[in-house]
């Protein structure tokens, strides 16, 4: 995966588990807002797991839930 630094416009090139490494606390950042979006709507009260909604879309919800100085350029 290649991500983009939005300040210095620098590529880094990073293997999932790299990635996952190195970003572990902007991820668990994305995440916790990720699901706090997702409660707040009354349609999603299921029991259904937000975690595995994440990863799934890791690029989208990363690149929009995250704060980071990063972005997901390409997957």
């Amino acid at each position: 995966m290649i991500l983009k630094n939005k300040r210095t416009r620098e590529r880094v090139q990073l293997s999932y588990t790299e990635f996952q490494v190195k970003f572990a606390k902007e991820i668990q950042t994305a995440l916790e807002s990720y699901i706090k979006t997702e409660n707040a709507k009354p349609y999603f009260k299921t029991n259904k797991k937000p975690e595995s909604d994440f990863y799934v879309n890791l690029h989208w919800n990363f690149n929009h839930f995250g704060i980071s100085n990063w972005y997901i350029e390409c997957m």
